[in-house]
């Protein structure tokens, strides 16, 4: 805006005017307040001078399912490190929905009234499935970072992309799942440490386990979809069904069952290895631990994206190199009050540059390099895209929504001794993979009335299972 708008000097001359008759209601005996006012509106309208003629501040839109301390930290290093690389100021303007579902929800739905964009630049954290789905729907735009960017991050990690070989999304940060727990409760309730995930079955922990929703939890949804996938379908879900009958309660977010594990409301709990870490840090080492379980690890990039249409492209891309970059990688990995670290919050994360776990070994608190696993499990990230739906419906069904009913007839099976036939019975889901990837990929299964039907279907189902269990088979 400049100095020969005339509007501005309309707007200028109005506020001056305004002073001007305020000062005709001072009495003629109070100059010095008159001549103190006079001054003051002087002052006034410079700074609103000022004020308008500045340069606005450039601005990057981001949605973002990420805790506050992440989004402070990024905040406040991005604003920095464009002002050294670019010689501007920049700031990030989030958007927070909650959980990474309801933030995936609210995407797709206003592409739908707003196809040529949303009024948001990036997409950034929530695992790998945001990501995968917005590719597919062509709602992230292609964007190659420069080449000394991308020369520190592998292509894939154990035949699992870390970016989109066509540059729609990027993976971030890694994620590995595991196991909370509190060593405290464990040792008054006599109950074991848990090793494997199967020991989260064993009939002991009843009513000890925490778990979450997998409808509203994208980190819940990637556990319990690991399961199946380390397992196999039917092993998995005997897996699955045993710890839903061992759960105290079903959380419907993930961080509420690691809170429960810290304040010792539940014994084990299924947790993301960063949040995990954050509540061994507030309750101490000696009480709590986070277990990579033996049977297998899972580990899941937590992605960024370009959305389509964003309104600030420029700056949009410049973040996404941020993020990508050493700068942004150190700000995930080093300790927290390191100078090229956080500053104000705990946001310790495994980064994408193998590079760093030797670089700053000793200096890093992560001791855990993803890189270095020999496991031949290997989390199929597409495959568990396809059939997210049907796999939550089905454990909202027959565990979160039947809990009371299912955990009953789990105990009613444990007090008769686990009887062979009576423990198949439980964990037999309603149908087998085939099934489960036929429905998924089916045109009904895209009809709200045919997914409540189901759902209402495997409810009942799972109700008349657990009454007859409860009653006995014989």
């Amino acid at each position: 805006m400049g100095l020969t708008n005339p509007e501005l000097f309309m707007e200028a001359g109005l506020f001056m005017n305004f002073f001007g008759l305020s000062c005709g209601y001072i009495p003629d005996n109070f100059e010095p307040m008159k001549a103190i006012w006079q001054w003051l509106a002087v002052l006034i309208v410079l700074l609103w001078f000022w004020a308008c003629l500045a340069e606005p501040q450039e601005r990057v839109v981001v949605l973002s399912p990420h805790s506050l301390a992440i989004r402070f930290e990024f905040s406040v290093a991005f604003e920095k490190w464009h002002k050294k690389h670019y010689g501007t100021p920049a700031s990030v303007e989030w958007r927070d929905l909650g959980g990474t579902t309801d933030a995936m929800k609210f995407v797709q739905s206003e592409f739908v009234k707003k196809p040529d964009g949303i009024g948001i630049d990036c997409f950034f954290g929530g695992g790998l499935e945001p990501f995968l789905l917005f590719a597919d729907k062509n709602l992230a735009e292609p964007y190659q970072p420069p080449a000394e960017i991308l020369e520190g991050i592998p292509r894939s990690l154990s035949g699992m992309d870390l970016y989109d070989s066509k540059y729609r999304w990027f993976g971030a940060a890694l994620s590995s799942f595991g196991i909370l727990q509190n060593l405290r409760v464990q040792q008054m309730a006599g109950l074991p440490l848990a090793k494997k995930w199967e020991d989260l079955g064993r009939p002991e922990l009843q009513g000890w386990v925490g778990i979450g929703d997998p409808r509203n939890s994208g980190t819940m949804n990637s556990m319990f979809e690991a399961l199946l996938q380390a397992f196999g379908w039917e092993k998995g879900w005997s897996v699955i069904m045993r710890i839903g009958g061992n759960a105290r309660k079903v959380d419907r977010i993930s961080t509420a069952t690691a809170k429960d594990v810290t304040l010792g409301e539940s014994a084990y709990g299924f947790a993301i290895d960063f949040y995990a870490i954050t509540q061994i840090s507030v309750a101490g080492a000696t009480n709590m631990t986070f277990i990579r379980p033996d049977d297998f690890v899972a580990v899941n990039p937590d992605g960024i994206c370009l959305l389509k249409g964003a309104p600030h492209p420029v700056l949009a891309r410049r973040f996404i190199d941020f993020v990508l970059s050493e700068s942004g990688q150190k700000l995930w990995f080093l300790p927290l009050g390191h100078p090229e670290g956080a500053q104000q919050y705990y946001i310790e994360r495994m980064t994408v540059r193998p590079d760093f776990y030797q670089k700053y070994q000793g200096i890093s608190h992560i001791t855990f390099s993803p890189f270095d696993m020999r496991q031949g499990f290997r989390y199929d990230n597409k495959l568990a895209r396809t059939r997210r739906e049907v796999v939550a419906a089905l454990i909202g069904a027959l565990v979160a929504d039947t809990h009371r009913e299912c955990q009953a007839a789990w105990k009613a099976v444990i007090k008769r001794g686990m009887r062979s036939e009576e423990v198949a019975e439980f964990t037999r889901p309603p149908f087998d993979a085939a099934e489960a990837l036929r429905l998924a990929t089916s045109r009904e299964w895209e009809k709200p009335s045919f997914r409540n039907l189901k759902q209402i279907e495997w409810q009942s189902w799972a109700q008349a299972k657990y009454k007859k269990l409860r009653q006995g088979l014989d």
